[in-house]
């Protein structure tokens, strides 16, 4: 397993330390992957959970470095999605991070009938971002020549840190809430069209509510939405 955590790492590391074109890059890469070794056993902590700290670090000195230089702040390479929203496939060991994602406004699919080693070809047919715990597929040669965008996710980390770390890579803001269950669109519906569904004390105080254009979930914001809200404002914020 720490095989593969180091792996994954490298791999974020090399991205994030090329934005300030060091000459020794792979050296620099060697060092923080030391260097999170060395804090793990230090402070007797999981080496996934030190080398995400020190990413999230050695994130924070890069850009002030940049910004110092008078250089903009750039992106690592998967970074593409300025001008549109990205969508995602989703490994099934990431539904949770999935379902969040809906609920920050993206589409994340997450297809339990392709096999694990095919879904680089499966996100590439479809056009979408893979996300991903498993390391082998960095080593895909579609992802070495920027054919297929990847994020490689910890799983060593909490889904909410999951979500912080895809949003900070890719520079995503919050967007119109989808559905957690389907991802689907959530449609404004007249509050008469739908009254028969609406709990009798919840259709006392509230007027506005949403279907979902895909499982037909009835919606509206409530305690349950505004915690989910909250949530992801503090994940963005942080």
């Amino acid at each position: 397993m720490d095989g593969r955590t180091e792996a994954g790492f490298r791999h974020r590391f090399r991205a994030l330390l090329a934005l300030v074109g060091p000459k020794r890059l792979e050296f620099g890469v060697h060092l923080l992957v030391e260097r999170g070794r060395e804090r793990a056993a230090r402070d007797g902590v999981l080496l996934g959970r030190a080398l995400a700290d020190l990413y999230e670090e050695t994130r924070t000195k890069v850009r002030r470095r940049l910004e110092l230089t008078g250089c903009n702040w750039g992106s690592p390479p998967w970074e593409t999605f300025a001008d549109s929203p990205p969508r995602f496939l989703c490994d099934p060991s990431l539904g949770g991070l999935a379902r969040w994602l809906r609920a920050a406004g993206y589409e994340a699919a997450i297809d339990s009938e392709v096999p694990g080693h095919r879904l680089p070809d499966e996100a590439l047919r479809r056009g979408l971002a893979l996300l991903t715990t498993e390391t082998e597929v960095l080593l895909r040669r579609i992802v070495g020549d920027g054919s297929l965008v990847v994020v490689w996710v910890p799983s060593a980390l909490t889904m909410k840190e999951q979500l912080r770390m895809v949003m900070r890579d890719l520079a995503l803001g919050l967007r119109d809430a989808r559905c957690m269950a389907c991802g689907e669109e959530l449609v404004p519906t007249p509050k008469e069209t739908v009254l028969p569904r609406i709990p009798p004390r919840t259709a006392r105080w509230l007027d506005e509510y949403f279907v979902c254009a895909g499982c037909d979930r009835l919606f509206w914001r409530g305690t349950h939405w505004n915690r989910i809200a909250d949530t992801l404002e503090e994940v963005v914020a942080s």
